[in-house]
């Protein structure tokens, strides 16, 4: 909410400002981890709480959702997201003529209705002008690039809209004052329940599966990120986790942590979170630095073509081989060769010379390689510190990422993640990242390659640059990152006379 600019200031210069209502020890089990880790322990954390009922919730909105305004019998005014219109609460916990109790994350979405934990969650389930619920229907969130829809109330609505994306899709979009606000509530609801029955529907874009992680479907994170990240936490969100833990037991923990949705899904996935807010990632902590001591070197999909990566192929073979394609990503096969063999390297090259901390993350899917294993053989992740234009020529170290299984029912696997494989080692060193792809007239196989990423962790102490010709034997020793001492004309990051230095 921007209106409150002096409680977002102090947000980001206090960074347990959101969280000082916090029981001790409440998020410990979150300490440490990230990506897909610290979303199960949130899971555990805020998934055990007590079920209201539905049929109670509008006794406890008198308790949770009440604003300080007041009428002329002294009844409190409701909160609404959904609508400028003014109601008040009765007094006796029972419902407010003209709203409705409103499921954020929409009850058809999933089977069990409010009988489940997510259809009576004081969290997600709000109070709203019934006219403005009727809108809104069943959409979910985003973008409205089309004419704006009000169905059932006819005229507009400052709070909300409706109408189609950039897709065509119909979607439900909150005003930019409440658009940070809906993203932590979907964040929530895709943390505490992964396992509802999420429905696959034709006629609406359900923005959950029933998954573990990410649970949030890829398609709309990016916007819910950015909405997060636009419209911070505001004082009303924190006044209301802080009630809403009074009567369910349990809180929204995207409102403690401003920046906790970066670590699970976001710019740092890559980075444990810590909720003393010494972490690396997430801004800087948990709404502290907004410079990030990390960077994304390399984030292609691979689906709208091959750059920055390159292709080089080994002398003496057929290509090219590589080729991107819309849906797949990079993809590798020789079929159409008239021997079937090749030999072939989809490339990038990675700057690491700041890096103390780097990880390579990417999703691939084999194909036809139902008799015999692939992997580090047909299929080879590699990296180079010596490359300059010929594969060949170059020394490269394989690297060990999570491989499909062979093939079953259907020629093609289903594309699984590579996992986080380290690139630590190379910190300090301008490397080459290589996807091999061999093949030959008994073993001809696809390799499909997508959303290649590499981040790393910048160490800010080893900006000062030692230059070619200053260079001058020292007597004093020089150690690597690990505290091993090493030669002294080490290349990459170094310790010398208690400082860090990148040696070139």
């Amino acid at each position: 909410m921007k209106q409150h600019t002096t409680l977002f200031l102090l947000t980001f210069l206090l960074p347990f400002l959101a969280s000082a209502g916090i029981p001790e020890g409440y998020y410990d089990a979150a300490n440490g981890k990230k990506k897909a880790e610290l979303k199960a322990a949130l899971y555990n954390v805020i998934s055990n709480h007590k079920e209201l009922g539905y049929g109670n919730l509008w006794y406890y909105y008198e308790k949770v959702d009440y604003l300080p305004a007041t009428n002329s019998d002294g009844q409190h005014q409701v909160m609404d997201y959904y609508s400028d219109k003014v109601y008040y609460f009765k007094g006796d916990g029972t419902a407010v003529t003209g709203m409705n109790k409103e499921h954020v994350a929409p009850q058809s979405w999933w089977t069990g209705g409010t009988s489940v934990a997510v259809g009576n969650d004081l969290i997600q389930v709000i109070p709203s002008d019934g006219n403005a619920n009727s809108a809104k229907g069943n959409y979910p969130l985003g973008v409205v690039k089309g004419a704006v829809s009000y169905p059932s109330s006819g005229t507009s609505n400052t709070r909300m809209k409706t109408g189609k994306d950039a897709s065509g899709k119909m979607v439900f979009e909150p005003c930019d004052e409440y658009k940070g606000d809906f993203a932590r509530i979907y964040f929530y609801v895709a943390t505490c329940y992964p396992n509802v029955n999420w429905q696959n529907r034709t006629d609406v874009n359900v923005s959950f599966r029933q998954e573990d992680y990410p649970t949030i479907k890829e398609d709309i994170l990016p916007m819910l990120l950015e909405w997060s990240k636009n419209d911070p936490v505001c004082e009303w969100e924190i006044t209301r986790n802080e009630r809403v833990y009074g009567e369910q037991l349990n809180r929204n923990p995207f409102v403690d942590f401003p920046n906790l949705a970066e670590y699970i899904w976001g710019d740092s996935i890559e980075f444990e979170f810590n909720i003393d807010g010494s972490g690396s990632g997430g801004g800087g902590g948990q709404g502290g630095d907004e410079t990030p001591d990390f960077a994304t070197l390399v984030d292609c999909s691979l689906k709208s073509g091959l750059d920055p990566f390159f292709v080089r192929t080994y002398e003496g073979c057929d290509g090219e081989v590589w080729t991107s394609d819309a849906t797949y990503g990079a993809k590798a096969t020789a079929y159409s060769l008239s021997n079937k063999e090749a030999d072939e390297y989809l490339m990038v090259n990675v700057d690491l010379t700041l890096a103390v901390e780097a990880t390579l993350t990417f999703s691939h899917a084999t194909g036809f390689n139902k008799t015999e294993s692939v992997k580090d053989t047909y299929f080879q992740v590699l990296v180079s510190e010596n490359y300059e234009g010929v594969p060949e020529d170059a020394t490269w170290d394989l690297l060990d990422a999570n491989f499909p299984p062979l093939p079953s029912s259907s020629n093609y696997t289903s594309f699984v993640s590579s996992g986080d494989i380290s690139l630590n080692s190379y910190g300090g060193k301008n490397i080459t990242l290589a996807f091999r792809y061999t093949s030959n007239n008994s073993a001809c196989y696809t390799w499909e390659v997508k959303d290649v990423k590499v981040v790393a962790f910048n160490d800010p102490d080893a900006l000062p640059l030692i230059a070619e010709g200053e260079q001058t034997q020292q007597s004093v020793y020089t150690y690597n990152l690990t505290g091993k001492i090493v030669p002294w004309d080490t290349k990459g990051i170094v310790i010398r006379n208690g400082k860090k230095i990148l040696q070139k």
